[in-house]
């Protein structure tokens, strides 16, 4: 079993020490809470999220999904007088994607096939139809 002083020379993983370092001189951060107390989880200010955190989308650019873990923290910010939050997952903690079936591949072929197919004429088109007309732009009025 570790030492008292080996347990306190240990830095916390949830702490980030840069802005551990600005509260300790007197600056007021409003969305740094990583004991939770404040906000419920552990709560930091955009892109200042430890490391062995990550959200959803991090995760997916890893390959890797939350696997049924609960959230760790969370990240909140303001943007245009709306207070925003991405929720974050341990990264220690989470499972590889699942890869899709062959048949799930072929529904979702079948799928896009469709956005791209005129209900009017029948033809295939390099784009989505838009769903606001509900044809190509060649039979839509005044589409092209």
């Amino acid at each position: 079993m570790p030492s008292a002083t080996a347990l306190a020379a240990q830095p916390d993983p949830m702490r980030v020490a840069y802005l551990d370092t600005l509260i300790s001189l007197g600056r007021h951060l409003e969305f740094y809470d990583p004991t939770g107390v404040r906000f419920g989880l552990p709560t930091y200010p955009f892109k200042w999220a430890p490391t062995h955190l990550a959200t959803r989308r991090q995760l997916r650019n890893q390959q890797l999904r939350p696997g049924g873990q609960p959230i760790t923290g969370q990240i909140l910010w303001r943007h245009r007088g709306t207070l925003r939050v991405a929720y974050l997952y341990d990264v220690n903690h989470a499972k590889t994607k699942r890869a899709a079936t062959p048949a799930q591949l072929v529904a979702i072929r079948k799928a896009l096939r469709a956005r791209c197919t005129c209900t009017t004429c029948g033809a295939i088109k390099p784009y989505y139809i838009p769903r606001s007309l509900g044809e190509c732009l060649d039979c839509a009025p005044g589409g092209a």
